[in-house]
């Protein structure tokens, strides 16, 4: 009777334990940032002067990270474009104001010679009105009004050229811009430096970047379910992760299943486990941050309940 009694119990344990088993997907994942890991690659053709942060500090979009020998010439030269640029604007300017003031001068001009013209033709009949003084208001206004036609088209070419080296020293400053971003290693996003392989003399380019960079103001788990399992799995189910580094099993939440079939790349650490299939990933945000911002590149050990 005991007998009987030990194995109905027995039985039962086994049940709840396949339904548990068949409730849950099991799969092996990564801990991440939230952006991922961004490598940062230098010019091919610098060396590296200063490395301006250090392991796990905080940087800035934008941020340049490196000092690299070519910096201080694009700076330089950046500098003197934009002095230019400057000085160009100012002498532009007076050059339209000279021209305009001369225009308004002649205007002025061009103004009485047509006025005494209008006057000494409505008096031509008069006895006081000679034809030689006829002939000099004519002379006197149509010279006056070439003058003005000259002077307009002066003030026009002034604005044209003006325009013209404003543009040309925009231009130089925007090639200045670009050689100093391209002598630059800059962040793109706001992250924490995890890891640097930038060392002063160095060569900047090459097949190894100078920084590991991530957003650890969020973690996530990148786990790769075996394609049998995967469309088990969706988003907005939890998950629970664990691992011989962590003090306690932690939670998140699927937020994003891949379309893509691949092979493994996380390995197992069970002899006893096969260390090639077929996967897909799953994306978990994790609940908690702490202390998995510290254990970037940690696999874990990951249970997701349907």
């Amino acid at each position: 009777m005991k007998y009987a009694s030990l194995l109905s119990a027995l039985g039962a344990v086994l049940l709840a334990t396949s339904s548990l088993m068949a409730d849950t997907v099991s799969a092996l994942g990564r801990v991440l940032p939230q952006s991922g890991i961004v490598d940062l690659y230098g010019p091919a053709t610098d060396t590296v002067q200063a490395i301006n942060v250090a392991e796990g500090d905080w940087v800035q979009p934008g941020q340049p990270l490196v000092r690299l020998s070519s910096t201080d010439g694009a700076v330089n030269r950046l500098k003197q474009a934009e002095l230019d640029l400057g000085s160009m604007r100012v002498s532009t300017a007076k050059d339209i104001e000279i021209a305009r003031a001369r225009l308004a001068t002649v205007a002025t001009e061009t103004k009485f010679a047509q006025g005494r013209f209008e006057r000494i033709h409505a008096a031509k009949d008069s006895e006081f009105v000679s034809p030689d003084q006829i002939e000099d208001s004519t002379l006197g206004k149509q010279s006056a009004e070439l003058k003005l036609a000259q002077t307009t088209q002066d003030l026009e070419r002034a604005i044209t050229d003006a325009g013209k080296l404003v543009r040309a020293a925009d231009a130089e400053v925007a090639a200045a811009k670009a050689q100093l971003a391209a002598s630059q290693v800059c962040s793109p996003i706001k992250a924490r430096i995890l890891k640097i392989r930038a060392r002063v003399g160095a060569q900047s380019g090459g097949r190894n970047e100078l920084f590991k960079i991530g957003d650890t103001a969020g973690m996530i788990v990148v786990a790769e379910v075996y394609e049998s399992e995967i469309l088990k799995v969706k988003p907005g189910q939890k998950a629970v992760i664990s691992s011989p580094a962590l003090p306690n099993k932690m939670t998140g939440t699927v937020t994003a299943v891949s379309g893509i079939v691949f092979r493994n790349t996380i390995e197992s650490m069970d002899p006893n486990t096969s260390t090639q299939g077929r996967v897909v990933e799953a994306t978990i945000r994790m609940d908690e941050i702490e202390p998995l911002d510290r254990l970037v590149f940690l696999q874990v050990d990951v249970t997701i309940t349907l």
